[in-house]
């Protein structure tokens, strides 16, 4: 099994298997053209 290696738009940094994340899609025409992936809750952005 090939393992992505998933990158946070918003934050840059790796996105870790069991971490929260969701995939952007970007489907033009009814034409999937790029997606993305990205953290729920960025690390950098946690409020304490």
């Amino acid at each position: 099994m090939i393992k992505l290696k998933k990158t946070c738009i918003k934050c840059k940094k790796d996105i870790i298997d069991n971490e929260l994340h969701k995939i952007v899609i970007y489907i033009v025409q009814e034409k999937f053209t790029e997606h993305h992936y990205e953290h729920v809750e960025c690390p950098d952005r946690f409020t304490i």
